[in-house]
Formats: C-alpha cells, structure tokens, sequence
C-alpha cells in the first residue's frame, strides 16, 4: 500500500511551511541580541521568499482554481534551493550577545533552518528524478501535468516496480480465456498471447452456443467482471475487458 502522491505532497508542504515559519518567528525574536542587527533582516527576506512560495503552491489550486503544473513546482523548487543552502551556511556566521536563553534560541533557530533546507533539497531532487522515471516509464507530458490532479500523475507502486521489479504489482493476463473472445494483454503482460481466430462454427448463418459462451454466462451472473484501471491505464488508451473469477 503506497501513500498518495497528493497527500504526501500536502504532509511535507505543510512540515516545509511550519519549520519556515518558525524560524522566522525566532529571528525576528532574536533581532536584538544579534551582534550585528542587519542579520536579522537577511534571515527574514529568504525565509519570507520560501513561506510565501510554500503558501502560493498549497493554495493556488483551491482558491485560485490554477492548476499547477509538475515543471512550474520543480522550477520554483530549484529556483529557492540555492537560497536555502545560503540561509544554512549564513546561519553559520550568526553571534548573539552572551546570553543563555538567546544562545539557546539561535541554536534551535539554525537546526530549524538546517531542517527546512535538508527537507527543501530532498522534495525538489526527489521530484525531478521522479517525473524523469514517469516520463521513461509512461508519461512524456509528465511535466505539463497538474501536481494535484487525479490519477496522480506519479503512480509510486508502477515507478517503484520500474526501479525495483520485486515491487512490480500484478498484471492480469488473458491465457485461460474462450477460444471464441479477444485475448488481450494489459501493459506489462510478458506473455505471447495474440488475437485468436474465431472457430468454425461461427462461420455459418446460425450460430450455436458453446461451452465458452455458457461459462462465460455462468461467471457473468456469479458477479462484476469489471476490472477498475489502475493509475497509469487511466492516463493511456486502454483496452475493456472481463476479467475471469
């Protein structure tokens, strides 16, 4: 059972925009017991530019009914990383007055903003390399997609069964099926089954019925035979057919 993308995304925006807003919180706390006063203001201009981007991200698509597209997050996301990893290594050369309480502050304050960068490079590496697996798995347009849409336009259990072939979920084929009907093979199928040739007693004005057809009779009457399409056969042209039980 794998976690949807969307709700993922939700959780670690959300983790990304707290930690932000906390450490801002501290440094604008801590504004007069910097040694240098300017520092504070360095601090608070990048983490402002990432919350408003966080917020800008998690609300464009409920309030602004915009889409947002996978390229759009992945660019904002590399475009920010390169700030992130100032604000860390700025954060470095901070000094507060000798003071415990605000030594202690700007301690939790720089593991704060070390967090929210090591979460910030995970997300937007983890997302480029993952539309570049969707796009050599089975999605070109993977870039254009919206983020949020449904289907997810990253199906983790079919890019996990790409990278890792132990994870690869079952795919139905259609060996067993009656002489008389299609033999189709959904994508994955490794089989060799082809489109069978329909018998001889087929071919006259009537048309007798078989075996096939009262099994078939049978298990249609037993229940649904309607396979629900997973998350990549809903983003292609797929073929409908029954499965057997």
């Amino acid at each position: 059972m794998f976690i949807n993308f969307r709700t993922f995304r939700k959780i670690l925006l959300g983790v990304i925009l707290l930690v932000s807003v906390t450490s801002l919180v501290l440094s604008i706390y801590l504004k007069p017991s910097f040694v240098h006063p300017n520092s504070a203001y360095v601090l608070v201009a990048i983490l402002d530019t990432i919350v408003f981007a966080v917020i800008l991200s998690i609300i464009r698509k409920p309030f602004f009914h915009s889409p947002q597209p996978v390229a759009t997050e992945a660019l904002g996301l590399f475009t920010l990383l390169p700030f992130a990893l100032i604000l860390v290594l700025y954060s470095l050369t901070l000094s507060v007055t000798p003071d415990p309480t605000a030594l202690e502050i700007l301690a939790v304050l720089q593991i704060l903003i070390f967090i929210g960068t090591i979460l910030h490079g995970l997300y937007t590496m983890g997302l480029i390399w993952t539309a570049m697996i969707t796009v050599c798995v089975f999605d070109r347009n993977v870039w254009s997609r919206d983020i949020e849409s449904s289907p997810s336009p990253f199906p983790m259990a079919f890019l996990l069964g790409f990278i890792c072939p132990c994870f690869r979920p079952d795919v139905t084929c259609w060996e067993d099926a009656p002489e008389h009907s299609r033999v189709v093979c959904l994508p994955g199928c490794n089989c060799s089954v082809a489109k069978t040739q329909l018998p001889s007693e087929f071919e006259g004005n009537r048309l007798e019925p078989t075996s096939g057809d009262m099994q078939v009779a049978s298990r249609l009457s037993s229940g649904s035979l309607v396979r629900v399409p997973n998350d990549v056969e809903r983003r292609l042209s797929i073929v409908i057919a029954f499965e057997e039980v």
